[in-house]
């Protein structure tokens, strides 16, 4: 394990109580107060903009876990959102990190930070959803899907083999040809996802390339979680939790987000005009600063 440092982010990799590794990136400096940031799907911790000075006037550190199947993080076939979130809690209790942390999801990681917050709620101070989705496979949010997702997780629980097989292809092409494969990615994307993207092309093009890592087996296991039971109720989750989301968001529409803010206590929205499924990239500082806010207000 690489020792820590105040600097660049850090890459490290932990056992876990079943003989697991489990990889993960610090940014910032680790005396700092902790935060957790989940990935989204088919990237990997690397995804997080590199703003020390940020980070080290806010006196905080972000730990950012891969998922199994992930960069450094080995495969876990039957990966559950429970199960990642009892893996993140002994990520803390290896990092000797006794006290509550905040805890962010961006995309489908927010979901994970909800079962985190929901399973180990001493665990979890604050919370903040980047552009979040529901979990597909709970029944009470599935009726609020649009009929494209529910397309999309009939496809995915209907025929695992053929997303297996796309995945493997990915994983692929992100290993040979990442340049070429992040190209093609922005050309089919809304238009605001593709200028954030072509913005950060380099960022997120090598977080891709970690989260296909394993032969695309974390991003398929990560599918098939997403799809079942969720294994937590959304209700249980007691810490504060703040919700952004873009008006403009091609990849999960806004609609549902106030459903989701019910369940979850009425928690404030920030509903940001013109913005799409990347926001986190561009309003990173003022992200940063609320978590900050949070975690002052909650000691």
């Amino acid at each position: 394990m690489p020792s820590p440092t105040a600097g660049r982010p850090t890459p490290l990799t932990i056992g876990l109580p079943d003989g697991r590794r489990l990889g993960l990136t610090r940014y910032g400096d680790p005396a700092h107060r902790p935060v957790v940031f989940h990935h989204g799907f088919g990237s990997s911790g690397l995804e997080l903009p590199d703003d020390a000075a940020l980070l080290a006037r806010l006196q905080l550190q972000i730990l950012a876990p891969d998922r199994p199947g992930v960069g450094q993080s080995s495969v876990y076939r039957r990966l559950t959102f429970p199960s990642f979130a009892d893996d993140v809690a002994a990520m803390l209790e290896a990092l000797e990190i006794r006290g509550p942390v905040g805890v962010m999801g961006w995309s489908v990681g927010g979901v994970h930070a909800l079962a985190l917050a929901a399973r180990h709620p001493a665990r979890v101070a604050a919370g903040q959803l980047l552009s979040t989705c529901l979990p597909l496979g709970e029944p009470a949010a599935y009726r609020h899907l649009s009929p494209l997702w529910k397309f999309l997780r009939w496809g995915q629980i209907g025929f695992p083999w053929l997303n297996r097989t796309t995945f493997l292809w990915l994983s692929r092409q992100w290993r040979r040809h990442p340049d070429r494969t992040i190209d093609w990615f922005i050309r089919l994307m809304f238009s605001e996802e593709a200028r954030v993207t072509t913005h950060f092309r380099a960022l997120l093009r090598d977080a891709a390339v970690a989260g296909f890592a394993h032969h695309g087996r974390g991003v398929y296991d990560d599918a098939q979680a997403w799809c079942r039971p969720p294994g937590f109720r959304i209700e249980d989750v007691r810490a504060p939790v703040r919700l952004w989301h873009g008006d403009a968001d091609g990849v999960w529409a806004p609609g549902n987000i106030p459903y989701l803010a019910r369940r979850l206590g009425h928690a404030p929205v920030r509903l940001l005009p013109g913005q799409g499924h990347m926001l986190y990239l561009e309003n990173w500082k003022a992200i940063v600063e609320e978590m900050a806010e949070l975690l002052g207000a909650a000691t």
